[in-house]
């Protein structure tokens, strides 16, 4: 149960590691749907954690405080450290290679950079995406967010549990520091998993009452408040806990979590280690039998290394070569067993239990940790910054594919008119505005206009498919009234969006007709009436300030990616299955409502003018994401690459320009 000597080996706890990290595992592959609330092995791990440190602490209490913090330390850092740093290296090193930069990319990288000094939860709950968002199933270093609660979690804990060993006969705050923290940070979590779902998840505060579960656990025993259960108390215990277990695995919703779900697991896991432990030293019923069989508590001895390992190499696969075949599946965790045995013995197990001089002093011990994480965190952030340089992908040519900011290699013709001179040209809308980021920098460089940006991902604005999104209501009226404050008359608004329905992950089985049918079937008259009152409301004000707004009719749309199906190595993916192509009849089909709406807006709003890309992207029969030159002119299987953006240039800066025209008038 611990490496620290003089502990005795506790079986059943590993048989419960194991548990946790199966039920991780199973549903991070999704494995036939088996458990949709697998998840919450983590909160296991966070009160075996909180149960097996606490024990630990116990037995090195009698140490000078300096002492004590760094034997206890010592003994994290070579738990910890080495598998960490060879899996966070490795997936850099992967990612570099397989993973272009795309956009989720910075997301990746930070959080990577910050797993290293066991923070990467801390960049997961400021980002946008939640633990279940499409994105995170590409982030390699998602899973590590459970390690920087943990170790957070024991720059508090050792001075907790040494007050109460200490002090507890005569002290009530050392008695009662615990249960209070506990307390306090379980009416936090309630609070924050509705007022702030990221930061409940990912954060110390509103999990620390899981781990520290485990440590009253840990005080209750060691207080011999447990020690008159009967055996019958014991078999009842693990009935329940199992129970209880099984309810977490199956029933838990990702909705309403950490709080009320999470007491769900968080219990049925002290119930199990209170079996466990005060069983350990009598006859073995059927179930602890069960936890101490020597194959499950050698998985649960190899947990952490398979906790490390799964998620990073299910990353891989899933960009690759995908995970949805079975032979893949059932493949999947051979590989991830084998390296985790691997790290296991030959990395884990080496440094744990060395006897060297370095081993034998904990200041060195404590030094050489820290520098071997400086050292592997600058060569992450090498590789990261050369990523472009290292890849294997077509896709990291950024200039080609990404709508950064990139200064155009190509000589810019500048334009020099009296009427463009302190124009403005404000941007509005969702990822589809920043994917148009390329062409409006040629235009500002080209027209000598300024070029202001308000971008939000998912936060369409006049979508004309639906209400604009209410989550972003806050948002889109800050950004409005920041236009309206700042333009001057005859200044253009952009407005950029999705404005078709997504293609991209439909199940195409189902034939192309179905599929098509029922994407054109979502926008109900409802839909068709809440999306005439988004503009209405978006419009109507800026006409009235004497802006002239721009929109751009619906874009062509594909299914499947275009960055996930162009090298070798993915194009055999499912997901690409589809084909980056869809004939022009069926994409003009798809947007004829919202065609429609454009022509009536138009007609009420003398301000409105419409650009279409369409002929441009897609003048054939066949829309592709690619060129006749096998160019990509979409990133994905919606946003503009940065070579679609140089091809549309020409166009909308001639609209630009037409638009401005009549202030050379004036």
């Amino acid at each position: 149960m611990s490496s620290t000597p003089g502990l005795p080996y506790v079986a059943g706890i590993d048989g419960l590691r194991a548990i946790a990290v199966l039920a991780v595992i199973v549903f991070h592959v999704d494995f036939l749907r088996f458990l949709p609330g697998g998840f919450t092995g983590v909160d296991m791990f966070f009160v075996i954690s909180g149960y097996v440190i606490s024990r630990s602490l116990a037995q090195t209490s009698g140490l000078p405080l300096r002492a004590f913090l760094l034997e206890f330390y010592q003994r994290r850092l070579l738990r910890i450290l080495p598998a960490l740093l060879l899996v966070l290296t490795a997936s850099v090193l992967m990612s570099a290679l397989i993973i272009p930069p795309v956009w989720l990319s910075s997301q990746n990288e930070d959080t990577g950079l910050a797993a290293f000094v066991g923070l990467s939860n801390l960049v997961l709950a400021w980002q946008t995406d939640t633990y279940f968002s499409p994105k995170a199933e590409f982030n390699p270093y998602l899973h590590t967010w459970s390690l920087g609660v943990e170790e957070q979690f024991y720059l508090l804990l050792p001075t907790v549990i040494l007050l109460w060993l200490r002090y507890r006969e005569n002290s009530v705050i050392a008695r009662c520091l615990l249960p209070a923290l506990t307390l306090a940070s379980l009416a936090w979590c309630a609070v924050q998993t509705h007022a702030a779902p990221l930061s409940a998840f990912y954060l110390l505060p509103s999990r620390f009452w899981e781990l520290a579960a485990g440590a009253l656990l840990f005080q209750a025993i060691g207080q011999g408040r447990l020690t008159r259960l009967q055996p019958w108390h014991r078999q009842a215990m693990l009935v329940a806990g199992l129970a209880l277990l099984a309810a977490g695995f199956i029933l838990t919703p990702a909705a309403r979590f950490p709080y009320p779900w999470a007491l769900v697991p968080v219990l049925g896991t002290v119930l199990l280690i209170a079996a466990v432990v005060l069983g350990s030293d009598r006859p073995a019923g059927p179930l602890l039998t069960v936890l101490q069989w020597p194959a499950l508590t050698y998985v649960g001895r190899l947990s952490y290394s398979l906790y490390l390992w799964h998620w990073p190499v299910a990353v891989f696969l899933r960009w690759t070569i995908g995970l949805e075949a079975l032979w893949i599946q059932l493949a999947y965790p051979l590989l991830v067993f084998g390296l985790a045995a691997a790290s296991y013995h030959w990395v884990e197990m080496p440094v744990r239990r060395g006897g060297t001089r370095w081993h034998r002093r904990a200041g060195l011990s404590m030094c050489g940790g820290l520098t071997a994480m400086g050292l592997c965190a600058g060569i992450a952030a090498w590789t990261i910054h050369s990523t472009e340089r290292l890849s294997l992908s077509t896709v990291a040519d950024s200039y080609t594919w990404h709508a950064y900011r990139h200064y155009p290699r190509e000589p810019i013709e500048k334009i020099d008119q009296p009427g463009l001179q302190g124009r403005q040209l404000f941007v509005l809308g969702d990822s589809h505005t920043a994917a148009y980021r390329t062409m409006l920098n040629i235009v500002s460089l080209r027209l000598g206009i300024d070029v202001v940006e308000y971008e939000r991902g998912g936060c369409a604005v006049v979508s004309l498919l639906d209400a604009d999104p209410s989550a972003c209501a806050t948002w889109q009226s800050s950004a409005l009234a920041d236009i309206q404050a700042r333009a001057k008359p005859g200044d253009v608004v952009f407005l950029a969006s999705l404005r078709m329905p997504e293609l991209a992950g439909r199940d195409w089985q189902q034939g192309e007709d179905s599929i098509f049918e029922q994407a054109r079937g979502e926008r109900t008259v409802q839909h068709a009436q809440a999306a005439r009152q988004a503009a209405d409301a978006v419009l109507e004000p800026l006409q009235a300030a004497g802006l002239t707004v721009l929109i751009d009719a619906p874009s062509p749309v594909f299914k499947a990616p275009a960055n996930r199906c162009s090298d070798p190595f993915n194009r055999m993916n499912p997901i690409c299955t589809p084909g980056l192509s869809v004939e022009h009849d069926r994409i003009v089909q798809l947007r004829a409502p919202q065609m429609h709406l454009l022509t009536i807006l138009t007609r009420e709003y003398p301000a409105l003018n419409v650009w279409d890309p369409l002929p441009i992207l897609c003048p054939g029969n066949t829309c592709s994401a690619y060129d006749s030159n096998e160019t990509p002119l979409f990133a994905d299987a919606d946003h503009l690459s940065g070579h679609g953006n140089r091809v549309l240039e020409p166009s909308f800066t001639a609209l630009l320009i037409h638009l401005y025209a009549p202030l050379r008038t004036r």
